[in-house]
């Protein structure tokens, strides 16, 4: 029914239940070795503890996503055949100059408290997640609507407005939304989950509300999120859409390598598969495993913000020095080596379009020596409690010691504070690996929130006005594949300043138990279809 992209540490076992943009379609099939299953029952799902909250505007992380997916409804979706159509909007409309979108409603939709999904409840969500003196991450997402700047000035304060002046609403089910410029990919966009509403309850009190938030989707809160534990969503009996197919669906929250160990144990129905189980599962799963495509990318990430990391050339060096295809070969039969910072499931992709994402020793060298070198000992951050993620930094370690004659320390960090020191720039060093999963499927999603001066997720600290005077061009072009090329320029000119060194795309596997049939991903994008899936009774 819905999802929603959060960026992630993509190869971890938890990581790999992010997800992207809303969908109804899905793929895949009966994993169950024909089982058939029915209506009712319950089922659980491995998932972690969202780092930041579960208001949709306020969480930019995989664990959040899968939770969204049941709990809320989008306005658009993709079906089957990955054609974007309407979903809980009955259509959105932009005017002929591309400055005005109307967004008619279907009625009869209501939240789980039971009052009115309307116009209103939108208008009220984004006017809240765009004003900067709430503080949400999802603000920027906000940014091409006319009178963001009003509820963004530089200092954020004594604000003469909380509401965006482009948001209208016409009647109970009909809203305006009036662009700063032409945004082609809008549509697109509205399968996010920064986009979803929020009832009157949410207002009167956010800090409850993140506890048992109350969404419009096919599921609602069974009692309280508890922390580090779980979150249980029961089926909403007066859901508008197609309603959920179990009874109960129980998302259990992990840590490292737990997942699998209660997997084989069967006290858990669903479990992504990392690259260290992979193998073992393809051996002993063989029945129920199932490799999805993902949208992926995985990266390190350069503190542009230290001084030791100003230079593009010793970022290039370090790149060219390190043999990708071999220590994902080894190690991380999950991914595929990367060679451009857009997803291969992507329009825009280009295979090579990296010049500096493979082994290149002599040129290393070259461009290491012509930077200075690197004085001191360079600090590698990984995602602690993950062996093969360990070893895949330890052969990082050797190869730009072994390559550049640099001294790596690797340092641990606790999943829990990677989103956090990440995004907010709180430890130096290089990043392995940090990762992202789009928002919806563009290639504009994959640029401007990494890249963007003000991008959402700009951890790097990367700026260059040439790069974001491309993105404008693009995102102003007429229709989606007339600004493919110019996204695509913008591409190389951040490839060639390598904020990051682009690694490797993951995959979406899963594995599940017996007493569930009908195991699909959502779509294209990288979560399950939950209330799709049945329980074997």
């Amino acid at each position: 029914m819905r999802g929603s992209v959060r960026i992630v540490v993509v190869t971890m076992a938890l990581a790999v239940v992010a997800s992207a943009c809303s969908s109804s379609s899905s793929s895949g099939g009966d994993t169950s070795s024909g089982a058939t299953g029915t209506q009712g029952g319950t089922f659980s799902v491995a998932n972690c503890e969202p780092a930041t909250s579960l208001i949709p505007s306020n969480n930019y992380e995989g664990c959040g996503t899968q939770v969204f997916e049941v709990l809320w409804e989008p306005l658009m979706a993709f079906d089957e055949n990955n054609n974007l159509i309407p979903d809980q909007a009955d259509s959105v409309t932009p005017s002929s100059d591309g400055l005005t979108y109307t967004i008619k409603l279907k009625s009869g939709w209501t939240f789980h408290d039971g009052t009115p999904v309307d116009a209103q409840s939108y208008v009220d969500a984004w006017n809240y997640a765009a004003d900067c003196t709430n503080g949400y991450i999802l603000n920027s997402f906000f940014d091409k609507i006319v009178g963001y700047s009003d509820l963004n000035p530089s200092d954020c304060k004594d604000l003469k407005t909380h509401e965006l002046t482009g948001l209208k609403v016409q009647d109970d089910t009909t809203f305006d939304v009036k662009l700063s410029a032409p945004f082609s990919q809008f549509p697109v966009t509205l399968t996010f989950d920064a986009y979803d509403p929020l009832p009157k309850a949410f207002f009167d009190d956010p800090d409850a509300f993140n506890e048992q938030p109350i969404g419009d989707g096919p599921y609602m809160m069974d009692g309280k999120w508890k922390h580090d534990e779980s979150i249980t969503v029961q089926r909403y009996e007066d859901f508008a859409g197609t309603p959920g197919s179990a009874d109960k669906i129980v998302l259990k929250e992990y840590t490292g390598d737990a997942i699998w160990t209660d997997f084989q144990a069967g006290s858990v129905d669903i479990a992504p598969i990392n690259s260290t189980h992979l193998l073992e599962a393809e051996q002993t799963y063989a029945d129920s495993l199932q490799r999805f495509a993902s949208s992926s990318f995985l990266y390190l990430g350069f503190p542009l913000y230290d001084p030791d990391f100003q230079n593009k050339e010793l970022r290039q060096a370090l790149s060219l020095a390190l043999d990708r295809d071999a220590v994902i070969k080894a190690l991380l039969p999950n991914e595929t080596p990367a060679t451009d910072l857009i997803s291969p499931a992507i329009d825009g992709y280009r295979e090579g379009a990296c010049q500096y994402c493979t082994l290149n020793v002599d040129l290393a060298k070259q461009k290491f020596d012509d930077a200075g070198g690197f004085s001191g000992t360079l600090n590698l951050n990984i995602y602690a409690d993950d062996p093969i993620i360990e070893q895949s930094a330890e052969a990082i370690r050797n190869q730009w010691q072994q390559n550049l004659g640099i001294d790596v320390k690797i340092n641990a960090i606790p999943y829990n504070s990677w989103y956090g020191n990440t995004l907010n720039q709180k430890q130096d060093g290089v990043w392995f690996l940090d990762g992202w999963v789009m928002d919806y499927p563009s290639i504009q999603d994959y640029l401007t929130p990494l890249y963007g001066t003000t991008g959402s997720y700009n951890s790097t600290g990367y700026s260059n006005k040439q790069v974001d005077d491309l993105l404008k061009q693009g995102d102003e072009a007429p229709d989606v594949e007339a600004g493919l090329p110019i996204y695509q320029q913008a591409d190389d000119l951040v490839l060639e300043d390598m904020p990051v060194i682009p690694w490797g795309y993951g995959g979406f596997n899963s594995v599940n138990t017996a007493n569930v049939t009908n195991v699909v991903k959502d779509g294209p994008f990288d979560q399950w279809a939950l209330e799709k899936v049945q329980v074997v009774q």
